[in-house]
């Protein structure tokens, strides 16, 4: 099976998690389009549903496939009732999409939401559902092992890892996104469920209207050179910002979750076209009619400035920020062979980033909850 992976075209019940964020709506979407049926796990339902149908409706994809729940991922039984459940109990598939994201996060925090809220939803659905697949939304970053290495993962034995040393070092989101991905996986085998993670690379706009929400870090770069306020490139002329367009990647989400050459296995997923990071704010300066930084800043010296609390504020910029630029190449053969597999087409990044960065120049506020 290992060796010819068969692709299933299975209809499926999924349920969402985090789908008010940015990768959740554009997942249910895809999802809709494809004809699944879909139940969308909302925190506050009275306030985010009416959003998220004014939203659907803006995007012309009809409804009658899904349903809203009211449900926190950090509250024992997803803060649902036994009615709840009973309407959730025909759910064959689980996508995690919930976190929280931001820079400079304590541990506490991170870890209630991306740790032990991730395994409270797992354990829950599988206890009430019919549950095949539980697909789980992690990061490009956990591809890379030498990163993991030298952050202090014991990538034999995640369970031997001192995550707070990991947490100190790297910053409370991505650590606890890695705790999240090793903590994923043993706890599915544990409930005896096939699993499958999503690691994308940084996530820019949709392809056709550039949408995005401005706390997504392609978003925080648009909006600093818009405004002018990145007087230099932090890094080498190496470097550069893995990117996968939010509707490629939810295309590959949405056909992962019935793959079975992706049962109990990861999958990167991000564009092959590597931009440097002078071109890529050079291509972003210029769709905004923008001067563009030329001096490079090094990432070590910069790493000593952010110490400072102050320097950092005024330049809007966090140390947890600099290890998602990459020299390495990363691994697509799997995400090639899966795209073959299900006759999935790439999009053209530099037109997202363009796409991206007129969204950004046309919009001040983000209108994703």
């Amino acid at each position: 099976m290992e060796n010819n992976p068969i692709k299933f075209h299975q209809k499926q019940i999924a349920l969402v998690a985090g789908a008010t964020g940015f990768i959740g709506r554009f997942l249910i979407a895809e999802l809709l389009k494809n004809g699944h049926q879909v139940f969308a796990l909302l925190r506050r339902q009275s306030v985010q549903q009416a959003s998220l149908e004014q939203w659907f409706s803006a995007q012309h994809i009809p409804t009658h496939s899904l349903t809203f729940m009211q449900g926190d991922v950090t509250k024992p039984k997803l803060g649902m009732s036994e009615q709840d459940w009973e309407k959730l109990s025909s759910v064959n598939t689980l996508y995690n999409s919930s976190a929280l994201f931001a820079w400079n996060l304590s541990m506490q925090q991170a870890r209630a939401m991306n740790v032990d809220g991730a395994l409270n939803l797992l354990t829950c659905v599988t206890q009430h559902c019919h549950l095949q697949r539980a697909l789980h939304v992690s990061g490009y970053m956990l591809t890379l092992q030498s990163h993991l290495q030298q952050a202090g993962v014991c990538l034999e034995q995640p369970n031997r890892t001192d995550w707070q040393a990991v947490y100190q070092q790297l910053g409370a989101y991505e650590a606890s996104k890695i705790e999240a991905h090793y903590a994923w996986i043993q706890c599915a085998e544990k409930l005896s469920i096939d699993w499958t993670i999503i690691h994308p690379a940084t996530v820019c706009g949709d392809a056709l209207s550039g949408e995005i929400p401005h706390n997504q870090p392609i978003a925080q770069m648009i909006d600093l050179l818009k405004r002018r306020k990145m007087s230099a490139i932090p890094a080498t002329p190496k470097h550069y910002l893995p990117l996968v367009s939010i509707d490629d990647l939810c295309r590959v989400m949405v056909r992962a979750a019935t793959d079975s050459g992706l049962v109990n296995q990861s999958l990167l997923v991000a564009s092959e076209q590597n931009i440097p990071l002078s071109e890529l704010t050079q291509m972003i300066a210029q769709q905004l009619n923008v001067s563009a930084p030329k001096q490079h800043m090094p990432l070590a010296i910069l790493r000593l400035i952010l110490k400072w609390t102050w320097l950092a504020n005024q330049l809007e910029m966090s140390a947890e920020m600099l290890s998602f630029l990459r020299t390495e190449q990363l691994d697509l053969e799997p995400l090639k062979q899966f795209r073959q597999r299900w006759d999935i087409q790439t999009g053209d990044l530099a037109d997202a980033i363009a796409k991206t960065t007129d969204w950004m120049k046309q919009t001040t506020s983000t209108q994703i909850v």
